[in-house]
């Protein structure tokens, strides 16, 4: 959509970690754009920075952490510049988050009916009585039958899929221009998963609200997003729209990623891991993170810290192999040990 403004747009955002070890660069130099009414992905193993970026973007980052450059702007104004006091007024508000385990989010000493009605108290300035209509009103828009009793509950007394729900309650009480669901269904089985996210596209439809799902479920990828970015130590590897990306992957790292999931439209005698490990948050290699890792690895790869190159206006890759300079690029000698992706 030529000329419409993101509703959020990160650009070079980086959060580091200020340890021991040294500097731990969790978000390092991210960028990408999310539209009114559209869902973005972030797609990526556990520890590439996905919910850093979330937590980022939403102001929690604590200590020993520090979001050290780049700017988030949210309606075109950059969250980094606001003060704690602005935004503790957009958190609830404006902006709204589903953490991915209920149980450690929600306050086992309140009820539910009371952490839901606090934010129409906060944030709208409702009085108690005319707060926990609204809490009910919320419980019966998110699913949860027998709404009246449920709100006098606490959250060890519900199943993980009402808690799951009661968050999005909480997340959705004040009609969110931004939704980010971190995870919203880890720990859920796969009928309240589906129920989950049909769930918040549901509501999204109703709401007009932007959604940033950050996940490592592909599955989920493909039923929610539109577009999707791929994370790997700290970085976006890959950024597509989600049919491009499920048809035709361009990354290494993607490649790997697919090829691990089971088919149910082919035969696979087992499926395909991707070899090697992460390396060491403290100890990143010079060029391009996956290299150590990648089948396609060549010099240039190890040597060089690969960039975004631009596939169209929208889609982009960070890997030499589409770049100019790869044909001339010199290959790397292999030993029997090492099984890259794809080898």
């Amino acid at each position: 959509m030529e000329g419409v403004k993101p509703i959020l747009e990160v650009q070079q955002l980086r959060t580091s970690f200020f340890t021991d070890e040294g500097e731990i660069k969790a978000v390092d130099g991210i960028s990408f754009q999310l539209q009114k009414g559209k869902t973005l992905g972030i797609v990526g193993e556990s520890g590439s920075g996905k919910s850093i970026t979330s937590l980022s973007i939403m102001r929690l980052i604590q200590q020993p952490g520090k979001i050290v450059g780049g700017e988030i702007l949210f309606n075109g104004k950059n969250l980094l510049e606001k003060s704690e006091a602005q935004m503790r007024e957009l958190r609830g508000n404006q902006l709204s988050i589903i953490f991915q385990e209920p149980m450690t989010s929600l306050n086992p000493v309140y009820t539910v009916g009371m952490q839901i009605a606090e934010v129409f108290q906060v944030h709208q300035g409702l009085r108690k009585k005319q707060a926990r209509q609204k809490a009910v009103e919320m419980l019966r828009m998110v699913g949860i039958p027998s709404p009246e009793k449920r709100l006098n509950q606490y959250p060890f007394e519900l199943s993980g899929g009402m808690r799951q729900r009661v968050m999005v309650a909480i997340a959705l009480a004040c009609t969110p221009a931004l939704l980010i669901a971190d995870e919203p269904t880890t720990a859920l089985d796969v009928t309240i998963q589906a129920q989950i996210l049909d769930l918040i596209n549901d509501l999204q439809q109703r709401l007009q609200m932007s959604v940033l799902m950050i996940t490592h479920d592909l599955g989920v990828v493909a039923e929610t997003c539109d577009d999707v970015a791929v994370m790997y130590c700290g970085e976006i590897v890959e950024y597509a729209d989600v049919r491009t990306l499920f048809r035709t992957p361009k990354h290494p790292y993607t490649v790997g990623l697919l090829q691990s999931l089971p088919r149910h439209d082919v035969e696979q005698e087992e499926l395909q891991a991707i070899h090697g490990t992460v390396p060491n948050a403290a100890e990143m290699p010079t060029g391009c993170r996956f290299a150590p890792r990648c089948s396609h690895a060549r010099t240039i790869c190890y040597e060089r810290h690969p960039a975004f190159i631009c596939q169209d206006k929208k889609n982009q890759v960070r890997c030499w192999m589409y770049s100019e300079v790869w044909d001339g690029v010199q290959e790397v000698d292999r030993n029997d040990e090492q099984r890259p992706v794809g080898s």
